[in-house]
């Protein structure tokens, strides 16, 4: 079954969900630095995180085997019509990614270094 780009920036959220310990923290970092730089159409958002994973090679086995386990065996023609969920519009992949990050990765964003400081009392 070839994937679509959206199968694959899918797996990629997935991944992040589900097998957080996976990403290393210097690659918990670096995918935070660079997924701004991201483009934000589909397919190239698709072939970036590609060409990510390729720096990643214990991410990318880990992403090879997610669409197997989610596109591959079970049927997705078993939902009624009350439970289909809306088809994300192509602006919001990246930001769904970083809120799994967020999620996934609390320790690396931006939030949680300013919880760990010290407040200043020069104030």
């Amino acid at each position: 079954m070839s994937l679509t780009p959206e199968h694959r920036i899918k797996a990629f959220i997935d991944l992040i969900k589900d097998q957080p310990s996976v990403f290393l923290p210097e690659n918990r970092i670096d995918l935070e630095q660079q997924i701004d730089k991201f483009p934000e159409d589909v397919e190239s958002l698709s072939e970036a995180i590609s060409a990510w994973c390729l720096e990643h090679p214990d991410i990318l086995i880990a992403l090879s085997d997610k669409p197997d386990s989610m596109f591959g065996s079970t049927p997705r023609k078993q939902m009624g019509p009350g439970e289909s969920n809306p088809k994300p519009k192509p602006e919001d992949y990246k930001t769904n990614i970083k809120n799994q990050m967020r999620e996934s990765f609390p320790e690396t964003t931006p939030e949680a270094t300013k919880e760990q400081k010290p407040p200043d009392s020069s104030k």
